[in-house]
This record gives structure tokens, sequence and C-alpha cells, in this order.
């Protein structure tokens, strides 16, 4: 009989890492949540449990990994992933994960049982839960294993139904439970969650009323970067297209439904749709809503008297002439860019004031800045004073609190989060009241002096620069009616309203000659001109503004 050990060349082994009695493990710990670390599931509790298990079985640690707040819903967290590189890299090395239960290492059910049998087979490490000791060198103890994996992916699948359950009841009583879009802050009233509308929401309803008055996306995108707000292109069309804006939610777990919140609104539903009717429209016809053309200036700042609808504009590419056209269906508008560009010329004429009448208005508008500023420095006295009553009531808040110890804490917080609320709107007020406007003055002569070349620099001017002064001008934009061929505007800025007051009360109807009218008479015997008082507060009054436009009222 032959020796059975001549046959050995011909043995085949397994691949399987070779089993020892090595006992080299890496820890890893993590939590999912702040409120799981704070309950006695913590980091350190975790940790602490397992090193002494290590201990006591005589396990030598390599590796920590974890101790930070990732989700075990996929296996994709950073911490996790290190872990098992470290295990490649040191193939042989690693015996053991050791973790504090199952569902630390793992909750994708079909997913963890996948890794695990993979760690065991290609690189002999054991997942081991030092609060649900398992045998895994056997079927029943790698079946064992296995079941309270898929318990534990069968958790967080409850866990997400109760939560979407919730989720979508509060959503069809409409609260938001999610985090606000921006513009909007959280806030805990009496232990009650709010949404409230902060400064940057402020700025993006300036957004919303800059779009319905024709501004185009790249100039509110440069406006609200001035103003300090972060944006771009794709961050405004979500902001203008998400009708929680206008105090409507939408969801997917309300499948369809719509829902008015409990939030405050920053815009009203009609404006929301008239904005979202202007984004829809602005790429439907010759002209792109974006594009400055030189030949269309007036597009989408026009509006058609009848219908209300912007105009936009295109060309007849065989004789190269531009057009103006309303854009809503029938309207039958349509008109040469060229001629409707010198009615306007004609209409801008009513705003250019003559050399003669400059000083009189300023000495007029002088006694009104006087006026304001009288105003003005009453409501900085009244908040001087509302200042100094709230600022008493924070010293003995503190004191009751930090020196005599008869305030809780709670109503401390209370109380002093309501304070420094008012405080900081006090102070913004006074801020305002107190802005040095002392070149206003000057602004406003030089307005009036580039009233008297109105109409030739918007002629003469480009584009960009001509809807710059159309905006200054008329804030709301003109309407125009086709069959008068005239202009018609609900908002002028308050100097060129006077300019155009005192223009047509100096002017004979007839001959269209210079009169110097009663109302006027009494300021044209003055000499030189007295710096108005200034006040912050008359930027509005006047409807000047501190902006590039600026830069075009001057000689």
């Amino acid at each position: 009989m032959s020796n059975i050990e001549l046959f050995q060349k011909f043995a085949k082994a397994t691949n399987k890492p070779i089993t020892t009695d090595l006992k080299q493990a890496v820890v890893y710990t993590r939590v999912s949540s702040k409120e799981q670390a704070d309950k006695n599931l913590s980091l350190d509790f975790q940790k602490k449990t397992i090193v002494e298990y290590a201990k006591r079985s005589g396990t030598e640690v390599l590796a920590y990994f974890g101790g930070t707040y990732e989700s075990a819903k996929t296996d994709g967290r950073k911490e996790f992933q290190r872990m098992l590189e470290f295990i490649r890299k040191n193939k042989g090395r690693v015996s053991h994960i050791l973790v504090y239960t199952l569902d630390r290492f793992s909750r994708t059910g079909g997913g963890a049982i996948k890794l695990a049998q993979d760690l065991r087979d290609k690189y002999g490490v054991t997942v081991f839960a030092v609060t649900q000791p398992t045998d895994t060198t056997n079927v029943s103890g790698v079946f064992q294993q296995n079941i309270q994996f898929l318990f534990s992916e069968f958790d967080n699948q409850l866990r997400k139904q109760r939560a979407v359950a919730g989720m979508k009841e509060k959503f069809e009583k409409g609260i938001w439970c999610l985090k606000p879009p921006m513009g909007y802050d959280v806030v805990k009233v009496n232990g009650e969650r709010k949404i409230t509308v902060n400064k940057t929401g402020q700025h993006l309803k300036k957004a919303f009323q800059w779009k319905l008055h024709g501004v185009k996306n790249d100039e509110i995108v440069e406006r609200l970067q001035a103003l300090g707000v972060t944006m771009y292109k794709q961050k405004l069309s979500q902001i203008l297209s998400n009708p929680f804006y206008c105090g409507i939610i939408v969801n997917k777990m309300l499948n369809g439904k719509l829902v008015k919140g409990t939030h405050p609104r920053i815009v009203s539903e009609d404006e929301f749709l008239a904005v979202n009717n202007i984004r829809k429209s602005a790429n439907k016809y010759g002209v792109p809503h974006r594009d400055e053309i030189e030949e269309l200036p007036l597009k989408v700042f026009m509006r058609c008297e009848y219908c209300n609808s912007g105009y936009t504009g295109y060309i007849v590419k065989k004789k190269n002439i531009y057009y103006y056209k309303c854009r809503t269906k029938g309207c039958g508008c349509n008109k040469n860019a060229k001629a409707l560009n010198n009615i306007f010329i004609d209409f801008l004429n009513e705003y250019s004031i003559h050399p003669d009448l400059i000083e009189p208005l300023y000495k007029e508008m002088g006694k009104k800045f006087e006026g304001l500023n009288e105003v003005n420095n009453t409501q900085s006295k009244q908040l001087k004073e509302q200042l100094a009553s709230l600022q008493e009531k924070i010293d003995n808040l503190e004191e009751g609190y930090f020196i005599l110890k008869q305030v809780s804490e709670e109503t401390y917080k209370k109380f002093m989060g309501r304070y420094g609320a008012e405080k900081a709107k006090i102070l913004e007020a006074l801020e305002d009241c107190g802005k040095d406007c002392s070149n206003l003055s000057e602004y406003y002569i030089s307005a009036l002096r580039f009233s008297m070349k109105l109409p030739t620099v918007w002629a003469s001017s480009p584009v960009s620069v001509k809807e710059k002064i159309q905006e200054t001008l008329f804030p709301n934009g003109v309407s125009y009616n086709h069959e008068k061929e005239a202009f018609r505007t609900e908002k002028v800025n308050e100097v060129f309203i006077d300019v155009a007051r005192l223009t047509g009360l100096s002017r004979d109807k007839k001959t269209g000659q210079l009169m110097v009218t009663p109302e006027l008479s009494s300021q044209v015997g003055e000499t030189g001109f007295e710096p108005a008082t200034p006040w912050s507060q008359t930027r509005c009054a006047t409807g000047l503004r501190y902006s590039p436009i600026t830069c075009l009222f001057t000689d």
C-alpha cells in the first residue's frame, strides 16, 4: 500500500484566512445624533464598556475609530470607511471589530450581513458586539448575528415610518418641521418652535419686488451681494420658484397637495405668481429676458396699459428693424422700437427742468429737509429714552439672577432673549437716524442739474445706463397706451415729481415759453444756494439713493 503523504501535492486548500487565536482588535463607536449622545449610549460610555471587555478578554486594541455623530442608515460614513481602510492595509493583523451593540456597526440589514461575511472570509475579521456576545465561528452563531442585523434595520425602518407619519401630519396642518429655506430662522419661544424672517429674508423680499419691476437676475444677484447676501443665479432661481416664500407648503410627503403654512411669508401669493409668470415668459420670445439689446431699453420695464403685461421685443431680420411687442396673446400691440423710444424721450422732457428753476426748487426742498430734520430729532430722542428704560430692565434682571439669586435661569433666559431683541431693534433705528447725510444737498442739486439734460443723456447712453436711469426715475416702471401713444407711471422719484410739477406750472401752454409763476416768485429773488439741513431719512423721502446711479447726477 502506498504512503498517503506522497499525494500531498494534489491537495487543495481553502482561500479563507487561517483562523488563529490572534486577539487584536479595532474599536468603533458612534451615535447618530446629539440627542443620543446626551443619553446613556454616549460615545464615552460605549468606549469605556468596550475597553473594559478588551482587558478582561486579553484583546489588544490597535486603533479607535468613530467617536462622532454618524448615521448607520448607509455604510458610507467617513470614520466607518477609515476603519475598513485600516483593516485592508493591515490584513492579517486585525482579528475583531469591537462595537457596543451590532446596530452601532450598521443598520443596513442585508448590506451589514454581506459586509460582515466579506470581513470574515477575506480578512479573517469578526464583528463582535460586547453587549451581544455571539460566536460566529459556527453557522448558528453567524445566523444569530444576521438576525440581529436584520432587526436593527427593521427598527430603523419603524423609526423612519413613525417620523415620516409625524412630519406628514405637521405638514398637513401647515407646520414646516424641516430646516426652513434661506431667509428664515428657527427660534424657541416659550419652548415652542417658531419660524421667523431674518435680515436675509428682508433682502430676499426686495429681490421679489425687483423682479416684479423688471430687474434682471444678474442685476438682482449683484444687488443682493452688495447687501451682504451670498447669492448666485441658480440659487436665486430656486428662491423665486419656491412657494414657501408666499406662505405655501409643498413637499413630496403631501403627494401633490398644497397647504397654506403657518410661517410668515415675505411676498404675497399674487406677487409670487406674477414673478413666476415673468420668469416663465422670459425666454419664450425672440429676445431673452436677461439680454441687453441696445435697441430695446424699455423691454420688460414697460407694461401694456390694457393688460398690464410687460413688453418683450423681437427683430425682423429681413428689414433689420426691432419691434416692441406686448406679451399678452391677441393684445395686438407691435410698435417700431425706434419710434417708441422717441416717444419715451418726449415723455422724459416732462421731467427735464429749465436752468432758471433749479435754484427756487432747491430752496423749496431745503425747507422740507429742515422739517424732516425736526421729526428725526424727535424720533432720536424717543428712541434714546426707550433704550435707557430697557437697559434699566436688563440691569435689574442681571442683578436678580447673578447677584441676588432671585431669578431662575429659565426666567433669565426668557426675558434676556426678549430684551436683547428689543435692544437690537432700537439700536438699529438709532443708527438709521444718525447716519451721515451731509452730502445730501450736493446729491440733490446734482440731480436737478442732471434733469436739465435728462432726455439727451438717456438717448446717448448705452442700454445698461438707460435702464438705471429708468429705474431711478420710475421705480415701478411705466405703462404704455398704444392707441394714444402715451406713457403713464404710478410712481416717480420725488425729486423729479417736483421738476414735472414746476416745469408744468412755469410754461405757457400755447407758446411753451418759460413763465415765472406766483408759486415760484418768492424763491427767485434769493441768491446763492443755502445747504439744507441733512437728515438720514430724506434719502427715502426724495428717492435719492447712494448707489452707482448717482454718478450720473454730475456736471
